[in-house]
């Protein structure tokens, strides 16, 4: 009897299940670091295949493990809708190009390929659904966005860029901008220092501890110092509106009326905003370049209204053989969004905007209701994304792929927290009915 027991434990032991976390965690972190462009610097950032792979690693074993553990509707939502419309985009935007101006489909339909990275957002809402730790998930999130940081420091300080800038070489003479007052820049993971900014600046008002404020206050420094290294005004000052607003019009679902009041004088403002950016846009350096592009754009959107012009591809005709040597839709806005993907494209750019906007907002007020303070991530998160919002018409950074990338992490976080603070929110509303009942 005693061996039969013992070598039931011995088999229970041998049979333990594989621990994949770390597995998971290394996936994620590589898909942030290369989808917010920490690889950009090196290889021709081709670390961003690596986290585009990752990308879909982490879908393809969340969505595995959903089959087995969750609903049908939970598949349809987080799997499904997900894969028609990322790979709707890429190849819708691949079919209007060469239907528009021939080549190969296939080249453009791989050029889209970034929006692929798109795909961690479900699978960390799959894998979270079916056991992995939120927490867990936040942790490597906070370390993807501190190796940017310090990251992009370190090849500042060792790559020469005044050689980079002239360089004939595109990929490298991207990396840096110049100007006459703040010189060679490196450009910066700018949508990943944001959020480790606000989210630093959060974990300083909020820590309980020494140490978590000893460190929250050194991140807080290095994006304080790399910010006075690129000194982008307009997104600086983009964030600081969206801050400033947030205790008036975003911090509860009571401020909803003050909002309705108050949109007929946004609306107005936007007129007055937009011409003040515009300057600033237009007047900094290649502001020239830009103006003749916006007015090339102009030209060319009526005759593809739809679906736009689509995605280019390096081997074939590109933007610049089309519309002009100096053409980048990349640079000018939302009407560079506009002329890539006509229309529809712009609509379902709003759209996606306004939902993943409103899911944080809904998930940050519920935190705040049930736990008393703010969850930084979630916070800096929203806080970008309304920052993003404030220049929309200049920058759409949700077309590319920081944007995508952060986005789509913000959305599965926030549905995730709305799914599990409901839950506990309606085990507090159920005990204290139960307590009255008793009384």
């Amino acid at each position: 009897m005693d061996s039969t027991l013992q070598y039931k434990l011995e088999e229970r032991v041998a049979h333990r299940p594989l621990n994949i976390q770390p597995l998971i965690c290394s996936l994620l972190f590589l898909a942030i670091f290369a989808g917010c462009q920490g690889g950009r610097y090196y290889m021709s950032n081709r670390l961003q295949e690596l986290g585009i792979f990752s990308a879909l690693l982490l879908m393809s074993l969340g969505a595995w493990r959903a089959v087995f553990q969750l609903n049908l509707d939970n598949l349809k939502d987080w799997v499904l809708k997900p894969v028609c419309l990322i790979f709707g985009i890429m190849l819708i935007s691949s079919m209007a190009f060469y239907v528009n101006y021939g080549g190969n489909p296939l080249y453009s339909f791989f050029s889209a390929r970034e929006f692929m990275l798109a795909f961690v957002g479900p699978g960390v809402y799959l894998l979270c659904r079916t056991g992995l730790p939120v927490r867990v998930v936040e942790t490597t999130v906070r370390f993807a966005l501190v190796a940017l940081m310090l990251n992009y420091l370190f090849f500042y300080f060792t790559l020469d860029l005044k050689s980079l800038f002239f360089s004939t070489d595109h990929t490298l003479s991207n990396l840096v901008t110049y100007d006459d007052w703040r010189g060679f820049r490196l450009k910066p993971p700018l949508f990943a220092i944001m959020v480790g900014l606000m989210a630093a600046f959060i974990g300083v008002g909020q820590a309980r501890t020494f140490m978590s404020w000893a460190i929250s206050l050194s991140v807080m420094g290095i994006a304080i110092y790399i910010w006075s290294i690129v000194m982008f005004r307009s997104t600086l000052a983009t964030m600081a509106m969206a801050m400033l607003l947030y205790p008036a019009l975003f911090a509860s679902k009571n401020r909803i009326p003050l909002v309705v009041v108050m949109s007929p004088l946004l609306i107005l403002s936007i007129p007055v905003g937009f011409d003040m950016m515009l300057d600033v846009f237009l007047g900094s350096d290649g502001g020239g370049l830009r103006k003749q592009s916006f007015e090339l754009a102009f030209q060319q959107i009526p005759g593809h209204l739809i679906f736009g012009a689509g995605e280019d591809n390096a081997y074939g005709a590109t933007y610049q053989d089309i519309v002009g040597p100096y053409f980048f839709p990349d640079d000018i806005g939302f009407i560079g969004t506009l002329y890539k993907y006509g229309v529809v494209g712009a609509f379902l750019y709003l759209y996606m905007h306004i939902k993943i906007w409103s899911r944080l907002w809904a998930a940050n007020i519920q935190f705040k209701k049930i736990y008393g303070r703010l969850n930084p991530q979630l916070w800096a998160i929203f806080m970008w994304l309304t920052a993003m919002a404030f220049n929309l018409v200049l920058n759409p950074g949700l077309a590319y792929a920081q944007g995508i990338t952060l986005a789509s992490i913000g959305f599965a976080l926030a549905s995730l927290h709305l799914n599990e603070n409901g839950y506990a929110a309606s085990i507090t509303t159920s005990s204290r009915v139960a307590s009255q009942l008793e009384t």
